[in-house]
């Protein structure tokens, strides 16, 4: 499934990379979110020449969430994936999910896991996806079945929706749907849906190449859209503490911190304070417990420099008389480069 908004300089790559599969057991749903450019254009372009594997919906904007409810209500295949409008499949990405479906005939996998690489726009470059090294650790060999309920590893993997396949009797029966209008919608499915999950394939040479370095990106929202963060932790919070889900404090506070520190490092000077203050009041209103847990975890599983960062932001964003810390990019950089030396000059008298 392939939602778009205003996607004319990447849709047709995109599209172009499923249609060119080496094996054509698919269907592709290509969803138009309101776009104001030539989207409508090239899926119907699309559509007219292969109608037996296209569906098309054209519907207002209702944010990427929205748009992927509506292609979900036509999916009528075992398996949906959903791909983003600037993105691309690798060529065999069928094929081999099929093989590896077809060798576990019999068995109920809800959620297959598959591991994308990066293509930088600027630099033409493509590396290894953020967590390969954890994912090679969680799945030992090619289609491993786990249940994430016991590996618990695997919900520090990255949060990116797209990655996921996910079995349609598993989504209605765990009555899945996303947010919607707003933006940063693949956190709270990516605990929601591996905490209802007892069976996880994972499949590392099957994936899509994720563009970075492009202005059209949905991350690379400088303004107002970064506050739409807050809503997706409120709804994460609650589900955990409505749980009871203790073993996800951990992954969930990582993906808070790390979630926080590169949004307030990139909103605008004109929304910076109102994002940086609700995200105190956010922290500041958690229980001790998440903190316990954070700091277990980072020892356990972090870097040092990742433990120090996510530490000293927690110090900072908790404590108002810190928060002025990250008002201003320049006292932002200032405080950190300061905060470094020290640091490394403790380690040198130790």
């Amino acid at each position: 499934m392939v939602p778009a908004y205003n996607a004319e300089k990447t849709l047709a790559r995109t599209i172009e990379s499923i249609l060119h599969q080496t094996d054509d057991r698919y269907k592709l749903i290509l969803v138009n979110d309101g776009s104001t450019d030539r989207t409508d254009e090239i899926c119907r372009s699309y559509l007219a020449e292969k109608n037996d594997k296209i569906r098309y919906i054209p519907q207002e904007n209702r944010g990427l969430g929205g748009a992927r409810n509506a292609g979900m209500r036509l999916v009528d295949t075992p398996y949906v994936s959903f791909l983003d409008s600037d993105d691309w499949l690798m060529p065999q990405y069928v094929e081999k999910l099929i093989r590896q479906l077809e060798g576990h005939k019999g068995k109920n996998i809800e959620m297959i896991m598959t591991l994308p690489q990066i293509y930088h726009e600027g630099s033409r470059a493509v590396r290894d996806w953020y967590d390969k090294d954890l994912f090679e650790k969680v799945f030992t060999c090619e289609g491993e079945i786990i249940d994430p309920q016991v590996k618990t590893d695997i919900y520090r993997f990255e949060v990116n929706q797209c990655r996921k396949i996910l079995q349609m009797d598993f989504v209605k029966k765990v009555d899945f749907s996303f947010r919607e209008k707003v933006k940063w919608e693949d956190v709270y499915p990516h605990f929601y849906l591996l905490s209802q999950c007892t069976s996880c394939m994972g499949i590392s040479e099957i994936g899509f190449y994720y563009r970075i370095g492009s202005s059209s990106q949905i991350t690379a929202s400088r303004g107002a859209d970064r506050l739409d963060l807050l809503i997706v932790f409120e709804d994460l919070l609650q589900y955990i503490n409505r749980e009871g889900r203790r073993d996800l404090y951990f992954p969930a506070m990582r993906v808070l911190v790390r979630f926080s520190i590169w949004c307030i490092r990139m909103a605008d000077i004109d929304h910076r304070r109102v994002l940086v203050n609700k995200i105190h009041y956010l922290f500041k209103g958690l229980s001790s417990r998440y903190y316990m847990e954070l700091v277990k975890g980072t020892r356990k599983n972090c870097t040092k420099a990742d433990a120090r960062q996510y530490l000293l932001f927690m110090t900072a964003i908790r404590f108002r008389i810190f928060n002025f810390i990250f008002y201003d990019y320049l006292w932002q950089d200032m405080c950190e480069k300061m905060i470094k030396k020290l640091l490394r000059a403790g380690e040198r008298v130790a």
